[in-house]
C-alpha cells in the first residue's frame, strides 16, 4: 500500500538548482518509490507561491506581509536578535502554519507528518497529529535544541512534545547530546548525505595562487570575519586568494571588514550559485575552510554539510573544533580541526596544508573514502526507511538507538 509522508521544513529549494534546504529535498528524491511518496509544507518566502518540484507538492504557507516574509532565510534567531519587529512575523508563522497545515492535511491525508526542527513545526504540527491520528517524525538539526539551552520555554515545549513523536531522529552525535537534555526515548543519528554530484579535482597550474574557499550562509556563527583575520597574517608569508559562497545578513559587514583589512583584491564573494558552480567551486579550491564558531545566542554548526561535499571533490578540510564538525573531520586523518574564533591557529593550519602537497593530498584522498562510507545515500536511505517504517507502525520505541557516524 502506498504510504504518503508530508515533509514539514522551515527550507525547500525554489527550484531545481536552489541550494536553500537541499538536503531536505535530496533525501526525499532518494527515499521516495512506488510505495512510498511524498509533499512538502514549508513557509512562503516573500510571497512565493505553491508550486511542484520533482513531481512533488510543495505547499508554500503565507504568514506575513512580503517585506517581513523572509523570517528563516537568513536564520531566525539572527533576524530576530538584530529587528524585534520580526517577533510578530514568528508569532504569525506558528499560527497561521498551524492552521494552513492541519487543511493541508485534511487535503492529502498523510500517513505520516515528518517534521524538521521540533520547535516551532513540532508544536505546528501537533494539533494535525492528534485530532486527525496521523503519527510523526522528528528530526533534530541542533538550532533548535541550542534555542532550548537559552529560553527555558523553549526547552519546557521541547520536553513535553517530543514524547510525541513516533521517531526521533539527530543529525549528528553532538546534536544528539543536546536530545539528551530534554528526551531519554530512542534516537537514530541520521547525518546529511551529498546534494550535489561530486567533479573530480581539479590541480592547480604552476604558478597560480593557491585558492581557499568558504561555502556558507554569511551570518555570526559561521565565523568568517576570523578566516578574514587569518588571512592577513598568512598574506605575510604567501600569496592566497578566498572565494566566498553565500550570502546572509551580515554580507555588509563582511565585506566592509574586507576593505578595512585590504582584502578587497584577495577575497570574491560569489553570492548564491547553481549546483554546478558550486560543484566547479569545490572541485577547483586548494583547501576548504569552515571557521565556525558557537555565536552570541549559542547557536553552532550542528553537522555542516559543506564540509562532506569539500571531502567528496577529495579536498582537504580545515574547520573549527565546535557543534557536530567532530562528527565530520577526523583531525589529522581527514582534515585539521582548530580552536574556534583563533585567525592565529587558523592561519598556521592553512600555512601548514599549503606548504606541504603530500598532507593536502593525503587529507584529501582518507576524506573521500571516509565519505564515501560514512556520509553516502546508500547507508543513509535504509536508515531513513527504518525510522518511516517504524513511525509508521505506530510504534512508540522505549530504548535509546543510536548510530556511530
Amino acid at each position: 500500500m502506498n504510504k504518503h509522508i508530508l515533509v514539514i521544513s522551515s527550507v525547500y529549494p525554489q527550484n531545481a538548482e536552489g541550494n536553500h534546504g537541499a538536503f531536505v529535498r535530496e533525501a526525499i528524491l532518494r527515499c521516495q518509490s512506488a510505495e512510498t511518496t511524498f509533499s512538502v509544507f514549508a513557509p512562503a518566502y516573500e510571497g512565493s507561491k505553491s508550486y511542484m518540484l520533482d513531481g512533488i507538492k510543495v505547499y508554500r504557507f503565507r504568514y506575513c506581509f512580503k517585506r517581513f516574509e523572509n523570517l528563516v532565510r537568513d536564520g531566525a534567531p539572527t533576524k530576530l536578535q538584530k529587528q524585534p519587529l520580526y517577533l510578530l512575523a514568528a508569532a504569525l508563522y506558528i499560527l497561521l502554519g498551524t492552521i494552513r497545515l492541519f487543511l493541508v492535511c485534511c487535503k492529502e491525508k498523510p500517513a505520516l507528518l515528518h517534521v524538521h526542527w521540533a520547535f516551532p513545526h513540532g508544536l505546528m504540527a501537533f494539533p494535525a497529529s492528534k485530532i486527525l491520528g496521523i503519527p510523526m517524525v522528528f528530526s533534530f538539526h541542533g538550532a533548535e535544541l541550542l534555542l532550548a539551552n537559552k529560553f527555558r520555554f523553549v526547552s519546557s515545549i521541547l520536553r513535553w512534545l517530543t514524547p510525541h513523536a513516533n521517531s526521533v531522529t539527530a543529525n549528528s552525535s553532538f546534536t544528539l547530546g543536546l536530545v539528551r537534555k530534554i528526551y531519554s526515548g530512542a534516537v537514530t543519528v541520521i547525518p546529511y548525505g551529498l546534494t550535489i554530484e561530486a567533479k573530480p579535482p581539479k590541480q592547480r597550474a604552476a604558478g597560480e595562487i593557491p585558492q581557499l574557499l568558504f561555502v556558507g550562509r554569511l551570518d555570526e556563527r559561521k565565523g568568517l570575519r576570523y578566516l578574514l583575520q587569518a588571512l592577513t597574517l598568512i598574506l605575510k608569508q604567501q600569496p592566497v586568494c578566498l572565494k566566498v559562497v553565500g550570502k546572509g545578513i551580515l554580507e555588509t559587514e563582511i565585506k566592509s571588514q574586507c576593505h578595512t583589512l585590504g582584502l578587497d583584491k584577495v577575497v570574491e564573494f560569489l553570492g548564491f550559485v547553481s549546483k554546478e558552480e558550486l560543484a566547479d567551486a569545490y572541485a577547483s579550491c586548494d583547501i576548504f575552510v569552515l571557521p565556525a564558531i558557537v555565536d552570541s545566542k549559542g547557536d553552532t554548526e550542528g553537522l555542516g554539510i559543506v564540509m562532506i561535499e569539500a571531502l567528496a571533490h577529495e579536498k582537504p578540510v580545515i574547520a573549527s573544533a565546535v557543534g557536530g564538525i567532530g562528527d565530520v573531520i577526523r583531525s589529522g586523518v581527514t582534515g585539521l580541526l582548530v580552536p574556534q574564533k583563533d585567525p592565529e591557529a587558523l592561519a598556521a593550519a592553512i600555512l601548514k596544508v599549503l606548504a606541504d602537497p603530500n598532507l593536502a593530498q593525503q587529507l584529501g584522498r582518507r576524506g573521500l573514502q571516509d565519505v564515501q562510507v560514512r556520509f553516502g545515500w546508500s547507508r543513509i536511505v535504509p536508515l531513513w526507511q527504518e525510522v518511516f517504517s517504524s513511525a509508521l507502525a505506530n510504534t512508540v520505541p522505549t530504548l535509546s538507538q543510536t548510530v556511530k557516524l
